[in-house]
């Protein structure tokens, strides 16, 4: 009778501990698939994004669609009769404003229709985006790290 109370002791310290220890790797999963950044936009122009840090290794998710008729709508947007559907999506060091040179962005032009895909970079760092596009666009960056909320204005004077 006295081993009774001491195993179900035993057992409910087993089941607080992987309790614990579930939360932790929930916690540490999470942080790492977490969405630092997501934005998207429609029509022609630019945009510059929020200022983001990043631990390590990230993933730059993107999806674009340039349809005719929508590409029809903005026939006097930038490079409309060379190249009427682009997406560029340049990485810039917050630190100095300059395009990242350890990190790869984005460069689509096509006649119509849609793609996605995600670039893995690898450098961590400090950054924000700079978009330019004619279409429908959105991008998300996973990663470790923290999104600011805020631009890279006024240190940095595309925002």
């Amino acid at each position: 009778m006295r081993d009774g109370p001491r195993w179900r002791s035993l057992i409910a310290f087993a089941v607080l501990g992987a309790l614990i220890a579930l939360i932790l790797a929930g916690t540490y999963f999470y942080g790492a698939t977490m969405g630092l950044v997501r934005t998207s936009g429609s029509g022609a122009g630019g945009e510059t994004t929020e200022v983001f840090t990043v631990d390590g290794a990230w993933d730059l998710r993107w999806s674009y669609d340039c349809s005719p008729s929508l590409r029809d709508l903005y026939p006097l947007a930038p490079a409309a009769k060379a190249d009427r559907c682009y997406f560029i999506v340049a990485v810039k060091e917050f630190s100095d404003c300059a395009v990242s040179l350890a990190n790869q962005g984005i460069n689509v032009h096509v006649r119509g229709g849609k793609s996605q895909g995600v670039v893995h970079n690898h450098a961590g760092g400090t950054f924000y985006f700079l978009i330019d596009f004619v279409g429908t666009w959105s991008v998300t960056v996973t990663g470790k790290g923290s999104g600011s909320g805020r631009g890279p204005w006024p240190q940095c004077s595309e925002g």
